[in-house]
């Protein structure tokens, strides 16, 4: 299934969009329309869009604990499916419409990424309804708020020189498994047989002579 990086994405971007969205907006959910909620780097956000919050995926690395246990002969599916568990970074990143007064912008977008964060604390294992697209409905993801220090997060935003910092986290997604259309050679192993001869020890032998 090779939709499974995208339609992580999708399940994350629901996810916040169902829980944010509310017109006219309240308290708890603050945004008004679910284009304001958007898969889409900082970059291409300025002040004269309406995308209050961004979610960008900016690395995918490989889950190595459970790609040795795929290894282990047994552990595949009875199919003998392949595949590839990866681990997806994303930033979360709040924007605030433009205002006279800069700290009521800054206030309005750290008060929008807690309300996000906290989506995402409450949701901390998806699983069921909530996976989107093509991901099987029986699979579990784990999403995690990634500890950054200035110095990651300067690494990441030093990819995007023409905008100007805002309120970001990092959010964990895995395992998202990218499922192979190969198949492992061979059919797991049920049961087993084995026929020997009896072995009569050669002291029970010497006394029977």
């Amino acid at each position: 299934m090779s939709s499974a990086i995208r339609d992580a994405g999708l399940t994350l971007i629901e996810l916040l969009r169902d829980n944010l969205v509310a017109d006219p907006p309240t308290a708890d959910r603050p945004i008004s329309s679910r284009d304001q909620i958007a898969l889409l780097s900082p970059r291409d956000v300025n002040q004269n869009t309406s995308v209050r919050l961004t979610l960008f995926l900016y690395s995918i690395s490989p889950t190595v604990e459970m790609r040795n246990d795929l290894e282990i002969p047994g552990n595949q599916s009875p199919a003998g499916e392949v595949s590839e568990p990866l681990e997806l970074y994303y930033l979360l990143t709040a924007f605030a419409p433009a205002t006279q007064d800069p700290t009521d912008q800054t206030l309005d977008s750290q008060l929008l990424l807690g309300f996000a964060m906290r989506v995402f604390f409450d949701n901390g294992t998806l699983t069921g309804s909530i996976l989107q697209g093509n991901l099987p409905r029986d699979d579990e993801l784990r999403l995690t708020l990634q500890p950054m220090t200035v110095e990651d997060l300067t690494r990441i935003w030093s990819v995007f020189p023409e905008s100007v910092l805002h309120a970001s986290v990092s959010f964990l997604v895995t395992p998202v498994k990218l499922r192979s259309t190969r198949a492992v050679a061979g059919a797991r192993v049920t049961s087993r047989r084995t026929d020997v001869d009896q072995v009569v020890p050669i002291r029970a032998v010497e006394s029977a002579a």
